[in-house]
């Protein structure tokens, strides 16, 4: 019996569509799993969880906490544990690492955690990086998603009879594309005359969607066709707001806020773009790839590995102020989109299916 656990606030992320999938593809006669996920008490964005792990059939119990330590979560973890007869905690978490470790003293189980990455902007991100850090070294088996956190976790003490690079994967069937472009712009009401890149995720620091924004009023003079879609919501809004204000882009960005189905905004896209400071191996880049849409990404966490090195999309330094001139290629050259897209779909299907990746877990 596997349990993974997670912290969330509102909709959660990338990893939890990782997590909702695990029951469904591993072998059953093997394995049973299920999902605990701990949240602030009265936040009903989970609500979006629930039903899709309803939709994958993945059993799935929520744990409200009132503030950052309640020594009722662990009174409600154990419980748990001892009803389903846990015997592998899968954490995915600084906080649900460091719990495993405290009710492995209560219940005995094996302690699995999967390295999505970290960020370290703050004070708070700092200390829950090296606190993760103290906790995965501790850990029976530590499965990292790109090859940087593998190098990661071995220069954080993690033995390397306990650690496994098994990369983030997607089921390439629930991606084939629906619609045309234009079809997908206008059941939006967007214009279809515009050369449309979207950006994905989080509105917060570590996703480094300013920079997105500043690029949008770099390109205007040259691109004015040329428009930012930003699909998501977060702390950030505001501040990014004021930024497109401050810029005068406000034609050039759109705020769509937080999606609970993103495939028609993949569909309407000419590119995503993927401006963060720092990822593990990110979701949204394996969704645009198996839905053919071209991408443009920093190279941080797995990113260069899942463009093959810029064979299969354009990979961008971490100086924005080269963006500019990446980007132009994509949208002068419609042959380049299409080799890129052709090579991304067929990496994707060829290595991060989630078939494979459910046999590299069991």
């Amino acid at each position: 019996m596997v349990l993974h656990v997670r912290v969330i606030s509102g909709s959660g992320g990338g990893p939890d569509k990782t997590i909702i999938r695990s029951p469904g593809g591993i072998d059953p006669m093997r394995y049973r799993m299920a999902a605990a996920y701990i949240h602030p008490q009265g936040d009903t964005g989970n609500d979006t969880i629930r039903r899709h792990a309803a939709e994958r059939r993945c059993p799935l119990f929520t744990v409200p906490e009132r503030g950052p330590v309640d020594p009722r979560t662990v009174h409600a973890l154990y419980h748990l544990c001892r009803r389903l007869h846990v015997t592998v905690w899968h954490g995915h978490d600084y906080k649900s690492n460091l719990l495993g470790l405290v009710l492995r003293k209560l219940w005995p189980m094996k302690l699995v955690t999967t390295a999505h990455g970290w960020t370290r902007e703050s004070r708070r991100t700092r200390l829950y990086y090296h606190i993760d850090n103290w906790c995965l070294s501790r850990y029976d088996e530590v499965i990292a998603v790109s090859p940087l956190i593998y190098e990661h976790c071995l220069l954080h003490r993690v033995k390397v009879t306990n650690l496994t690079y098994v990369p983030n994967a997607i089921e390439p069937a629930e991606y084939e594309r629906g619609q045309s472009r234009d079809a997908a712009r206008s059941a939006l009401g967007l214009p279809t005359d515009r050369f449309a890149i979207g950006v994905v995720g989080r509105l917060s620091i570590e996703k480094g969607v300013d920079r997105a924004v500043r690029l949008i009023a770099a390109l205007r003079a040259r691109h004015p066709h040329a428009q930012l879609h930003l699909v998501g919501g977060g702390p950030e809004h505001d501040a990014l707001k004021q930024l497109v204000a401050d810029l005068d882009v406000a034609d050039a960005v759109v705020f769509h806020g937080w999606q609970t189905a993103l495939k028609p905004y993949y569909e309407m896209m000419d590119m995503l773009l993927l401006p963060s400071h720092t990822e593990g191996l990110p979701n949204v880049v394996l969704d645009a790839m198996a839905m053919g849409v071209p991408v443009a990404a920093t190279d941080d966490g797995g990113v260069r590995e899942l463009l093959d090195d810029g064979q299969a999309g354009v990979i961008l330094t971490q100086d924005e102020s080269t963006w500019p001139d990446a980007v132009e290629r994509l949208i002068e050259h419609a042959a380049a989109r299409d080799v890129f897209t052709a090579r991304a779909r067929q990496r994707v299907v060829s290595r991060y299916s989630f078939t494979r990746r459910m046999a590299s877990i069991a």
